[in-house]
């Protein structure tokens, strides 16, 4: 008898481990994300779910990526400037690969998130401390496509660094660091990713534009009757954004001096 462990996570309840397998819900976009995957593996890069197709009741059924995933307040040892630049380095390899991919595109395909422009790679959306895993304390693979989306480099960057950094204000439980270390830590990001000068220029900008993008998007599944959704509202989350949002907006020519 095969045995199901549901797993903790944003979605309470809905994702289960059978063997090697995590069983999730499918959606329209669950194809589209699954050709992804098939694409990474093909080319090397492995520390990803690897698909398994959509079963009879509709779930998406991937591999399962080992490793310690941290869901709530991170722990000392994941906010070190050695995992900081793990991290950076994985998402530009990550990108550096991807970015092949969006020569496939047909412009047909649905995504849960809109596309950016411009088009550079595939966006995995959502690169944050609880869709990475950790083995013996080093970054190891990523988890969670649902959010992947075709868009610029900077657009992936810009909520990497946000949830990474973290470059939250001083109302938010994630703070962790005073502005000078965020901004320290943001040019580490920066220089690990080995981000150009024109998109360090745009940083700022860009983490208030996709921060902006979450709100729209959470008001928008709430009105639409996304459970979920709505009691993250109801828990507070939105207001944390938009607290962010004015943080950010009132530090950015700190921030600009620190990074280029």
């Amino acid at each position: 008898m095969i045995q199901k462990e549901v797993l903790h996570g944003g979605r309470r309840g809905k994702i289960s481990k059978e063997e090697d397998k995590v069983i999730r819900p499918g959606n329209k976009w669950t194809s589209h994300v699954q050709s992804f995957l098939s694409f990474m593996h093909e080319n090397g890069f492995n520390n990803i779910p690897k698909p398994y197709g959509i079963n009879e009741s509709g779930m998406e059924m991937v591999s399962f990526v080992d490793g310690t995933v941290y869901n709530d307040s991170l722990p000392n040892e994941i906010l070190t400037d050695e995992i900081l630049v793990e991290v950076a380095k994985l998402l530009r390899r990550y990108h550096d690969i991807g970015e092949k991919y969006v020569h496939r595109l047909t412009g047909e395909e649905v995504w849960m998130l809109p596309k950016q422009l411009p088009v550079e790679v595939m966006c995995h959306g959502d690169f944050a401390p609880y869709n990475i895993t950790f083995v013996d304390g080093c970054v190891h693979g990523i988890i969670d496509f649902d959010t992947l989306h075709p868009g610029p480099r900077i657009w992936d960057v810009a909520y990497a660094v946000y949830r990474w950094i973290p470059f939250v204000s001083p109302k938010n439980p994630d703070y962790y660091y005073n502005l000078y270390e965020q901004i320290r830590r943001l040019k580490l990001f920066a220089d690990a990713y080995d981000l150009k000068n024109n998109e360090r220029e745009q940083l700022p900008n860009m983490i208030i534009q996709r921060i902006n993008s979450l709100v729209a998007y959470m008001r928008n599944e709430a009105d639409s009757g996304n459970e979920d959704v709505r009691k993250n509202i109801e828990d507070g989350h939105l207001n944390l954004y938009l607290d962010d949002i004015q943080y950010i907006k009132e530090s950015q020519k700190n921030i600009l001096e620190g990074i280029l």
